[in-house]
């Protein structure tokens, strides 16, 4: 959280992305991210050093390939099950030396969720070290900037892989403000995606939003994995799907 106070301002984020850009206030301190990241994978390692904490993680609440295939699952929950879901290679805005993460366990149970996560906080330290080292002294734009008046009706998607699954959001500028429809699904070739209705009055401004976290598709998967699951696995086997309640990202 003080990464994301002093990389945007704020410690969660708020206000970090808005239509037409991002703030960036300074580029974050490489080198902690690299102790971040060396603390998680010491971490990762004391856990699973206790044979306990292993016993507990392997073969517990257990969701198949194809269970998560048939639920359309995302991010690591479907990562972790042996589906390769991730929206920056399926959309690919990262260029072809950033390759696809293969993760090395993908039983589809609580050991295998955990460690693909481990990877995921690997790979991100790595892919920001990366960016970041290429944006040299770049800035991004602040809420302030104005937004250029759209003319004409215009309307356009962006799609990026949050930390729980891909995110969807399509952005519809008119001269007017009008009534926009509840979030609905939108059919892919390979999953589900949710789009993210954002309405823009005719001056740039907000005039409704309507934000659905990946949750939404992984809480079904849940129930599915918990199926031959003892009552006191529950919790455990709650935290390694670790899904949000209010089905957004806050």
């Amino acid at each position: 959280m003080r990464v994301n106070d002093t990389v945007t301002g704020h410690r969660l984020l708020r206000g970090a992305i808005h239509p037409g850009g991002a703030v960036i206030l300074r580029l974050p301190d490489l080198r902690q991210l690299g102790v971040i990241g060396s603390d998680i994978a010491e971490i990762v390692a004391l856990a699973l050093e206790q044979s306990v904490v292993r016993d507990r993680f392997t073969g517990t609440a257990v969701l198949t390939r194809d269970q998560a295939a048939d639920l359309d699952a995302l991010g690591y929950v479907a990562r972790a099950s042996g589906l390769a879901v991730d929206a920056r290679h399926d959309h690919p805005f990262l260029s072809s030396e950033f390759p696809r993460t293969v993760h090395g366990h993908t039983e589809g149970d609580v050991l295998s969720r955990f460690l693909v996560r481990a990877e995921e906080a690997a790979v991100s330290v790595g892919l920001i070290t990366a960016l970041a080292g290429d944006l040299g002294d770049h800035r991004g734009s602040t809420p302030t900037d104005p937004l250029p008046a759209p003319g004409k009706p215009r309307s356009g998607v962006g799609i990026v892989e949050g930390w729980r699954g891909t995110i969807v959001h399509r952005v519809h500028r008119v001269h007017r403000v009008h009534r926009v429809h509840r979030v609905h699904r939108v059919h892919r070739v390979h999953r589900v995606h949710r789009v993210h209705r954002v309405q823009l009055a005719a001056d740039g401004t907000l005039s409704r939003v309507k934000i659905v976290d990946p949750s939404f598709f992984n809480w079904p998967a849940l129930p599915v994995a918990l199926t031959d699951t003892i009552v006191p696995d529950f919790p455990l086997a709650n935290k390694s799907f670790n899904l949000s309640y209010a089905e957004n990202d806050l």
